[in-house]
């Protein structure tokens, strides 16, 4: 035999030797997964999946495979025979320090059941799988500082102070006197005449640049949030909306801090508007989509509005299709909401005893309360709409099921059209006790599937996708060598059965493996 053919035949066997030999690795505190369906997707959004092997060491995930790695130090083995392994769920849309069915009064007036009710907010949402959690706009340090001080709970990063620019909706909403609202780290709109301030006010410190330069390096935020909210809402505009070209001046210092723009826009024109500006996220989907009070409740799905989400598609804009924010209220009018069975293991029992007494039942009147602001601020609305109901009640039932038709429409037609879908909740928006943490995703999902969105988008949609979106890919969203090791196993597959995420065998947050039924609220050892 010839040298050369030696040699090739040397090369060949070294080939054929490594791909079936087992990986070897020695490791300090390890954790292996064995032979269970790996289910993960690539950075292109390709799901792939095998049966094989998890390898983790401590807090990283060191080796994902077929072949079964050789190890040595100190490992516990769990048997994945006919169980699935999946990154950890994200919900990149999330308010932390709003308590789910309480107000601020019932707040002060029952300090122990929020204390439990916080005690039990993290595992909460591991007992759905989500293991990351982004709060993006809800700045209360001390309470998410709590939050992630607890022994277990999801890794938890936020968008710091939501951005607001002088006289904005939220300032007129909260009625501010002029002078608390220079007090505030509003963003001044110099391309705006309509705003005027004082000379003694430091304009430098209320600049984009400055504005950014705080979220990031004095609140570590890891985007920046700001709200377009005009009259299609059914408010009369009374207030400012920042100016293109400052939105631009904002999402031009964001990048270069290597942060997204989300903005709370869920009309045509605010979708339109940041589509223009640049901005990465739309917080909301768009249910609000006409100006005209008389066509307050039209749901025709017009030519304009699928060219401007067809552009939103093509551009890979992140979209937070947040279901939950409008059935959340639809919820609040299901007298046997609180009766779910699935609560008792989200809430603590005390707590959940006190949403189901009248003190506890605020949520519903609120809504249907709302009627008498419609009716003194925007006459001409409220009378289109009474016309049109025979109660208040029926009037915002009608409201919201015309919101969740042109929501599945949106969802639909940008699912069809390949759109960057995030996965977010909105939870716990507005304090509604039906926005329980951790389930209101797997609610979320339930609407998704309702909208005819497929398993795959939506598996992609709360792992990869938001961890790209919000940069943190390198970290989290695919079962990886390097990244962390926060998994989650299932009995069931998610890419058959949506129904899947509330079959959870285990929860491994940063390598710590925990069976489902220790994270219950009523834990069953």
């Amino acid at each position: 035999m010839s040298v050369s053919r030696i040699i090739v035949f040397i090369l060949i066997i070294g080939i054929f030797g490594c791909k079936n030999a087992s990986p070897i690795f020695k490791i300090n505190k390890g954790l292996l997964v064995e032979n269970v369906t790996i289910i993960s997707a690539s950075k292109d959004g390709i799901i792939d999946r095998y049966i094989g092997h998890v390898l983790l060491d401590n807090e990283t995930i060191l080796y994902s495979g077929i072949q079964k790695p050789s190890v040595t130090g100190t490992i516990k083995n769990i048997n994945g025979e006919g169980k699935f392994i999946i990154p950890g769920l994200i919900d990149s849309h999330v308010h932390l320090a709003n308590v789910a069915g309480m107000t601020w009064q019932n707040q002060r007036d029952h300090p122990e059941l929020v204390k439990s009710y916080f005690n039990q907010l993290p595992k909460s949402y591991l007992y759905y799988g989500y293991t990351t959690l982004i709060d993006v706009n809800n700045y209360a340090p001390n309470i998410v500082e709590k939050i992630k001080n607890h022994a277990i709970g999801p890794d938890i990063y936020t968008c710091g102070q939501q951005v607001q620019v002088m006289n904005d909706f939220m300032m007129e909403m909260e009625e501010l006197p002029f002078k608390d609202r220079l007090e505030y780290p509003f963003l001044f709109d110099k391309y705006n005449e309509n705003i005027h301030i004082p000379d003694s006010i430091d304009l430098e410190l209320h600049s984009p640049q400055a504005i950014v330069s705080t979220i990031v390096r004095e609140q570590q935020g890891i985007g920046v949030k700001i709200v377009y909210e005009d009259e299609s809402s059914g408010f009369p505009k009374s207030w400012e909306l920042p100016s293109l070209n400052l939105m631009r001046d904002l999402v031009a210092y964001a990048h270069n801090e290597g942060i997204p723009v989300l903005m709370h826009a869920t009309s045509y024109d605010a979708q339109k508007f940041g589509l223009e500006a640049g901005i990465d996220i739309f917080a909301h989907s768009m249910w609000n989509w006409y100006k005209n009070p008389e066509q307050f409740l039209d749901t025709e799905f017009t030519k304009e509005h699928q060219d401007l989400l067809k552009e939103i598609a093509i551009r890979k804009i992140g979209y937070q299709l947040t279901f939950r924010t409008i059935y959340g209220e639809v919820d609040l009018f299901k007298d046997n909401f609180n009766a779910d069975p699935e609560l008792v293991a989200i809430y603590p029992e005390a707590y959940l005893n006190w949403l189901n007494t009248e003190e506890g039942n605020w949520g519903k009147q609120k809504i249907i309360d709302r009627a008498k602001i419609i009716k003194a601020i925007n006459p001409t609305l409220f009378n289109f709409l009474r016309a049109q109901f025979e109660s208040d009640e029926a009037m915002f039932s009608g409201i919201q099921q015309v919101f969740i038709q042109r929501m599945n429409t949106v969802a639909k037609y940008l699912a069809d059209n390949d759109a960057n879908l995030l996965f977010g909740t909105d939870g716990v928006a507005m304090n509604m006790s039906t926005n329980p943490p951790g389930y209101n995703g797997f609610l979320e999902m339930q609407h998704w599937v309702n909208a005819g969105i497929s398993l795959e988008k939506i598996f992609i949609a709360a792992t990869i996708n938001n961890a790209n979106a919000f940069h943190i890919g390198d970290k989290y969203g695919t079962i990886e060598k390097g990244k962390i090791a926060n998994l989650v196993l299932l009995d069931q597959d998610p890419l058959q059965n949506i129904a899947a995420y509330d079959q959870i065998n285990s929860v491994i947050v940063r390598g710590e493996n925990y069976p489902r039924n220790t994270l219950s609220a009523n834990q069953n050892d």
